[in-house]
């Protein structure tokens, strides 16, 4: 649903191409929010503000849209918003939900209108660092809301600068609020696997496919503490590996009974049975190549160089191959949550330096062997 099509629903007009009707059997009126500007936008839909004629006060509608998948999210999201509505959002610092309606074929939940998010205060003053005295009382308020959620047994799953706002910055100038329940969801009803929490944010549990619960808001607490102390992000990795790696060399390793219980740990680690520690976090090259560009021209050429004339891959087939696509995907479990890069895949140049090391990409049958002896930097200028 495009931002424009707004105009021609049944609840939310815009003033400057219809005025407010009112049903001849209910004397209710048909449009009852009034558009008056675009807020943002994302995969859900798009937020407006908008004003409320029946109540006369200026409300912030999201927008969903029409597909199947938003759906079911926004369904989700207010079955959360109604167990929520036994608190007071004002004491508990959450962003008070008005309700929702069906405009046409969308679901539009409609909540308080709150001031900026913020990682938009942080924009404005030029990502500098927050004072004690400032940083203190946020995140007072949002350990008071984690407390709230943890005692009805809910996680919010993508607490971030994003979703928290200030309430008023002229009126309550360190007053805010915690907004976007698209992915919380009670303890009870959260499965491992899923796909939760921005990048930047992720637990190392959500990442390695461990059992979670609400501890995972404190994580992201952790992180949004330390980026409005210091301007800067702890962990901005584009991907799961990269934050990962961030993880590990500032932290350390998780244990190896932890790493065991993990279902995606083999997907970034890899078991070796000697040593003190069993689990070696896979290098860039490791990881690059068993999840990106590498495998597939690996995947490439032996299918052309296959002995059998018959098994041999077809010139439509090589150019439908997941090489020459412009974004191949990560062979990663279906189950593990895996953020894409926008990037360009690695170019590489046509010319192999190491033609042994190729060989033996080529024809080994066990890659681990190959991995652990070689460097995909020594195979390729």
């Amino acid at each position: 649903m495009e931002p424009c099509d707004v105009i021609k629903t049944n609840h939310i007009f815009n003033p400057s191409t219809r005025l407010p009707q009112e049903d001849p059997q209910t004397k209710h009126l048909l449009f009852y929010v009034w558009l008056t500007s675009f807020l943002g936008e994302g995969g859900f839909g798009f937020v407006t503000k908008c004003h409320n004629l029946v109540t006369d006060e200026m409300e912030a509608i999201k927008v969903n849209k029409n597909l199947p998948s938003v759906f079911h999210q926004a369904r989700a999201e207010i079955a959360i918003l109604k167990r929520l509505q036994c608190l007071d959002p004002d004491t508990c610092n959450i962003v008070k939900w008005n309700g929702y309606f069906f405009d046409r074929d969308h679901i539009c939940l409609n909540f308080e209108l709150l001031d900026q998010s913020l990682y938009s205060y942080m924009v404005g003053r030029d990502f500098r660092g927050l004072s004690m005295a400032e940083l203190r009382p946020i995140l007072f308020q949002l350990a008071t809301t984690l407390s709230h959620l943890r005692s009805m047994d809910i996680v919010h799953a993508d607490l971030k600068p994003d979703n928290v706002m200030l309430v008023d910055s002229k009126k309550q100038p360190l007053k805010v609020k915690l907004i976007d329940f698209g992915l919380a969801r009670p303890v009870s009803a959260v499965e491992p696997g899923v796909c939760v929490q921005t990048t930047w944010y992720r637990a190392p549990e959500v990442m390695l496919h461990l059992p979670f619960d609400e501890a995972i808001d404190m994580w992201s607490l952790g992180l949004v503490a330390a980026e409005l102390a210091t301007g800067s992000p702890l962990y901005p990795g584009d991907t799961d590996y990269d934050v990962l790696r961030f993880i590990l060399e500032t932290q350390g390793q998780p244990a190896d009974d932890v790493l065991d219980r993990g279902m995606g740990t083999e997907y970034y680690f890899r078991e070796q049975r000697h040593g003190q520690q069993r689990w070696t976090f896979k290098s860039p090259e490791q990881f690059a190549y068993e999840t990106g560009v590498y495998r597939l021209l690996v995947d490439l050429i032996k299918r052309m160089l296959e002995l059998d004339p018959e098994q041999r891959i077809k010139p439509l087939e090589v150019l439908q191959h997941p090489f020459f696509a412009q974004s191949p995907p990560q062979s990663s479990p279906t189950h593990i949550c895996v953020e894409m890069s926008e990037e360009e895949p690695p170019t590489l140049s046509p010319q192999f330096v190491g033609t042994n090391g190729l060989k033996q990409l080529l024809f080994s049958r066990d890659d681990r062997i190959i991995m652990e002896n070689f460097n995909m930097s020594d195979w390729f200028i």
